[in-house]
């Protein structure tokens, strides 16, 4: 403990931390607490602790006196047993008839007497022993109670001498039990702030340790982030070097090219797909009964004509819709407009030469940009890191993300945690007549 911690007897106005007086019970310490000033969370919990400690010993100092008075009676309710079970009762005349009844009453009352006084109230020790004194001691007034209102009328009637007795000791115990009452009542009361201000300072406790942990986890995300941050930087400036090369501005080129044939190429296909698609159903009746290698060629007109630009030989597919013309022509394939079917089959055969022409160059004019290349990687490098920047940008945004969630967490958890420690405080003061500042 700090030098501005060291221990002092302090005095608040209940009387727990005078010194010891004359008049004060011997068993009650006087309990030592720190001067005004700052407290740990776990300093201020071992000052309840003694205070409540404190606390319990007088309690247990009070009960004592109450069970040595209630000892006393016990001893007395023992001899009244042994008083009445040893007297001869008379009885006469027509009170012979109720002997049994009478001996059997006297036998469950000795009985009942002796069991309870054969069974000591409990020592307090502490507060948990006074409430075990407490119950036990009403357990038994109620036995007693039980035993002496079952059996009232015969005791009075033929034993009235010991009634009375019993009746005396019982008032006297019922004054102890209501005494032992309002004790352990006033101690309850007393303990209140104690198991509030316990409460308190075990959240607050518990609040520290998750702002330290939260604490430790920024800590742990700040390196996180630093080590992505400087990878990210890292890529950005391999990513520039590279993109100011003479490699990659080779390679640029060269792939802007690739992407105007390939924006080409699909151009064409879309061409192709339109003029061949007015025919789909001219080859779609011309299927019927054809061979395989017909029927294949049949469906890749329809599905995907613009493959037929990449066959070898463009001749069979030229002499097949010829003879789907034929088929038409000669009324074998029935359509509705049959004349605007030769149309569209026309053109397709009148253009299939100059597509396959245009279709072939393009491909050639990819493959020689391809071949010629040999810096390419250099694009694919470039793409790759690009993709790889916006990974790291992504990661280290969720960081940062998680890291302003945990300290917005942390203000809150702390405002709240000075706002329990501030009325751990006030509870203190209370108890101690001291101002601490509880820190965490």
């Amino acid at each position: 403990m700090s030098q501005s911690a060291r221990n002092y007897t302090i005095v608040p106005p209940f009387g727990l931390f005078k010194k010891k007086e004359g008049n004060a019970p011997p068993d009650v310490q006087a309990v030592s607490a720190p001067a005004a000033g700052a407290l740990s969370i776990q300093q201020a919990q071992e000052l309840l602790r003694q205070i409540e400690s404190a606390r319990a010993k007088e309690l247990a100092a009070r009960l004592v006196k109450v069970k040595e008075s209630a000892a006393q009676s016990l001893r007395i309710i023992d001899k009244i047993a042994g008083d009445m079970e040893r007297e001869k009762i008379k009885l006469e005349g027509l009170e012979q008839r109720l002997k049994s009844v009478v001996e059997n009453s006297r036998r469950t009352v000795v009985a009942s007497l002796r069991r309870e006084v054969s069974s000591e109230l409990p020592l307090p020790q502490s507060a948990n022993d006074a409430r075990k004194f407490k119950e036990r001691f009403e357990t038994m007034m109620k036995r007693f109670g039980e035993v002496s209102g079952s059996h009232g009328r015969t005791l009075n009637s033929f034993m009235k001498k010991h009634a009375s007795r019993m009746k005396d000791e019982f008032e006297a115990l019922t004054k102890l039990l209501n005494e032992t009452k309002e004790i352990m009542s006033g101690f309850d009361q007393k303990r209140e702030p104690l198991v509030k201000c316990s409460g308190i300072l075990n959240t607050a406790s518990q609040k520290a340790s998750s702002i330290k942990s939260s604490e430790a986890y920024l800590q742990s995300a700040e390196k996180e982030a630093v080590g992505v941050e400087g990878e990210l930087e890292r890529l950005k400036g391999e990513l520039a070097a590279l993109k100011e090369s003479a490699e990659f501005g080779q390679a640029s080129a060269i792939a802007q090219k690739v992407a105007e044939a390939e924006r080409q190429q699909e151009q064409l296909r879309s061409e192709v797909h339109d003029l061949f698609s007015h025919a789909s159903r001219a080859f779609t009746k011309y299927s019927y009964g054809v061979s395989r290698e017909t029927e294949a060629r049949l469906r890749m007109m329809s599905d995907e004509p613009w493959k037929v630009l990449y066959e070898n030989d463009i001749l069979l597919y030229s002499s097949l819709l010829l003879e789907i013309r034929k088929s038409i022509g000669s009324g074998s394939i029935q359509l509705k407009d049959s004349d605007r079917m030769l149309q569209y089959l026309d053109a397709i055969v009148e253009s299939l030469p100059e597509l396959h022409g245009r279709a072939q160059h393009i491909k050639e004019q990819i493959d020689s940009l391809r071949q010629g290349d040999s810096s390419g990687s250099a694009v694919l490098l470039a793409a790759e890191m690009e993709e790889k920047a916006v990974q790291l940008a992504e990661e280290l945004g969720r960081i940062r993300q998680v890291q302003e969630q945990q300290r917005r967490q942390i203000a809150e958890k702390s405002a709240e945690v000075d706002s329990l420690l501030k009325e751990a405080s006030g509870i203190l003061y209370e108890l101690t007549g001291q101002r601490y500042s509880i820190q965490y």
